[in-house]
């Protein structure tokens, strides 16, 4: 048997062999990578990676074709990482996702295929790499030449990464990337575990003005009971004009004034919770870097005079409802480090799985609103996430004797999926909205309604950028466009603050001022600071401005970053 593997790593070392191989894996890191800028990075990466094998091996074909295959199945991952969540692999997911066992759970069941298609492949994998093993034969060679040898490969893998002065950190990870993301992220292992990146830009911030934690709740008597609707994986279906949609759905994404408001968001396909994040605390994800997704992770109990906290302090009773587990990327302990009294999770409601109907939740949300008003005198902030029109898109959860099959939404098949998730969505939360205009309260209700993030589904339909950059690049492209959506019962809203589009991180401080909610110097800096940067938050032209905001903040002591 070890003759035949002889005989067969011999045939794999020949030039005619190799050779194509060779360039078969390069073609293939291009297609994940998008550019031919890193592939000589990804070489040398091969090259190291080579050497280091060889260092401990002694068996050069063995070490040569585990290194390439290494790096094109990082790439194969990080590219599948990327059209699931929108971010590229990176290095620290091995601690804030391999451990997360209710990420992982929910990754198994939803995209089931996509395990047993990976594990056979890592199955066939190793069997390659135990048969190149033992028919390789084994090359005496000095070991200071092999040291040696190693370290210049590493040092030209070092050398080879082509820097960009200035560009920031998360690009790389939110543009698609997948190559070589990985190998670029091993750059952060320098930083000490749970350090946050933002500490560098508030150090470098001058101090201007000083912020306190003070609250004006205003008028005891007239708090309005406020919803908060996080529509899982929503954005405007106008934007993309190869699809359509029936008028009545179309009018739901509207707020009262009629119009549709634009939003955007700084994730793509995925990462519910960097969204989440911002409206509640009113910060950008994006100003964490590489570190944005895993936010919720690294800030639990970082953040104060959030707006959940906010409202708690002014006599409210906070809840949130979310779909997932209570530990789901830390999201429920994160949540309750804001000021949410109480957080009903997955386990708490039971359904029968991740993607029953959002009327679901809203019967769960309609519960709980019933009970409180009965028991409890207080006002109450209620914050709900969907999941219906969550992917996977390669089964039907569209019944028949919920939408008819015919007119398609879209010729795409996932697509059309997708968009007919959205229409029973909104019906559903066009049930809800009518449940408040019935029963508004005492001192009535306010709800907002926000798209989290576009779906991949819709991916296909997505312009090229501008001047051929990467649409996924620029946060204001349409990738990142979504809406929210505000509407009144017995309270009358003014929808000025509202009117800009608007980076997610304003929303709340805008809701605050249009509804004449309780307030704070923190929300009112921020209300100024939209103004001032015409909606825009992490990309501000003035950028100054939001870092003096990022400082007030951190020095009050409402964000601890250390």
């Amino acid at each position: 048997m070890k003759r035949i593997f002889g005989r067969w790593v011999a045939w794999l070392a020949h030039p005619v062999i190799a050779a194509p191989i060779f360039v078969g894996a390069l073609l293939a890191l291009h297609h994940f990578d998008t550019r031919w800028a890193f592939v000589p990075f990804l070489v040398t990466i091969m090259a190291a990676l080579t050497s280091v094998l060889f260092l401990l091996s002694r068996r050069l074909v063995f070490s040569a074709y585990v290194a390439v295959t290494t790096v094109v199945l990082i790439g194969a991952m990080s590219e599948a990482k990327f059209q699931l969540k929108g971010f590229s692999l990176h290095v620290f997911d091995l601690a804030f996702t391999g451990l997360d066992a209710s990420a992982l759970q929910f990754l198994a069941g939803s995209y089931f295929h996509l395990l047993v298609a990976g594990l056979a492949a890592l199955a066939a994998v190793s069997v390659f790499f135990v048969m190149l093993f033992k028919g390789d034969r084994v090359i005496r060679s000095p070991w200071w030449l092999k040291t040696g040898l190693t370290g210049v490969a590493v040092g030209a893998a070092v050398m080879a990464y082509p820097h960009r002065p200035g560009e920031p950190s998360y690009i790389h990870y939110i543009s698609g990337y997948n190559a070589s993301s990985f190998f670029v992220s091993l750059g952060d292992l320098h930083l000490p575990f749970g350090q946050i990146t933002l500490v560098d830009v508030v150090e470098a911030a001058p101090a201007k003005g000083r912020m306190t934690n003070d609250v004006t709740c205003g008028d005891m008597t007239a708090r309005p009971d406020v919803f908060f609707v996080l529509s899982e994986s929503h954005t405007d279906p106008a934007n993309f004009p190869q699809v359509a949609i029936p008028d009545a759905t179309a009018k739901v994404f509207q707020s009262d004034d009629g119009k549709v408001h634009p939003m955007y968001v700084e994730t793509f396909g995925g990462g519910t919770w960097v969204t989440n994040f911002s409206v509640m605390t009113g910060l950008s994800g994006s100003d964490f870097g590489w570190q944005s997704p895993y936010v919720t992770q690294m800030m639990e109990s970082r953040v104060r005079a959030s707006f959940p906290e906010l409202l708690a302090r002014c006599g409210y009773r906070t809840v949130a409802i979310m779909p997932m587990d209570f530990s789901f990327v830390n999201e429920g302990a994160f949540l309750k480090s804001l000021g949410f009294q109480d957080v009903v999770d997955y386990q708490a409601m039971a359904p029968k799985d991740h993607f029953v109907r959002d009327q679901f939740y809203f019967d769960v949300a309609e519960k709980l609103i019933r009970e409180h008003r009965r028991t409890d005198s207080r006002p109450l902030f209620l914050a709900l996430q969907t999941m219906f029109p969550h992917g996977p898109y390669d089964r039907s959860l569209v019944g028949e004797s919920e939408l008819p099959p015919e007119p398609r939404y879209a010729a795409d098949a996932e697509a059309n999926e997708y968009l007919r998730r959205i229409a029973v969505s909104k019906r559903d939360f066009q049930a809800f909205l009518k449940e408040r205009e019935a029963v508004p309260g005492g001192s009535g209700s306010v709800v907002l309604e926000y798209g989290d993030h576009q779906a991949t589904a819709t991916k296909p339909y997505l312009p090229q950028g501008e001047n051929g950059l990467n649409i996924f690049a620029d946060l204001h492209s349409l990738a990142y466009r979504t809406y929210f959506s505000v509407h009144g019962y017995g309270r009358t809203l003014d929808m000025k603050p509202l009117s800009l589009p608007m980076d997610v991180g304003f929303l709340s401080a805008s809701l605050v001022e249009a509804a004449g909610l309780p307030t704070s110097p923190m929300f009112r800096s921020l209300a100024e600071l939209r103004d001032a940067c015409g909606g825009r938050y992490h990309e501000c032209r003035d950028r100054d401005k939001v870092d003096a905001h990022l400082k007030q903040r951190s020095d009050a002591g409402l964000l601890r970053l250390y």
